[in-house]
């Protein structure tokens, strides 16, 4: 799913929690430390800036931090030893999982398909492209309505 959509998703199912902010954040940083890093990257290897990238022009690292931040068996190795660490943790954290389980859904199989098993397996689920127009509008209106339900909610 893109950017903007997981922040929007992030604030739906953390609308109560008083930490909103952190779990959007991390609803996001699966994407932030993956294609963000890269999109820097970028920045600074003109003029390749200005063109979208070919998938084969992409660094391996890129995909090596996809997986890690796509991995559901990476959060829960993190969730684990913050639970040891200190003995809880924290709600915000499983926006992270929820933007995974997310892409599992929203992304093909034959682009960029979520390596929610990384480093166990990289096998991937054949799930709906989050970029087909279709999909924009549906997900955009559910989300436009979900907004509206949580705002009229709060007015009474």
């Amino acid at each position: 799913m893109d950017f903007l959509a997981h922040i929007f998703w992030s604030g739906i199912f953390f609308n109560r929690y008083k930490r909103l902010i952190w779990a959007i954040f991390f609803g996001v940083a699966p994407d932030i430390f993956s294609w963000g890093v890269f999109l820097v990257y970028r920045i600074f290897t003109p003029p390749s800036f200005f063109r979208p990238p070919v998938i084969n022009d992409i660094p391996s690292w890129v995909f090596t931090l996809y997986g890690i931040t796509h991995s559901l068996v990476v959060f829960s190795l993190v969730a684990l030893i913050i639970y040891i660490l200190k003995k809880g943790i924290p709600f915000f954290l499983f926006a992270w999982s929820i933007h995974i389980i997310i892409d599992i859904f929203t992304h093909s199989k034959f682009y960029l398909s979520t390596p929610f098993l990384w480093p166990i397996s990289n096998w991937a689920f054949p799930g709906y492209s989050w970029a087909n127009p279709r999909f924009m509008i549906l997900n955009y209106s559910i989300i436009f309505f979900i907004y509206l339900w949580i705002f009229f909610r709060k007015e009474r």
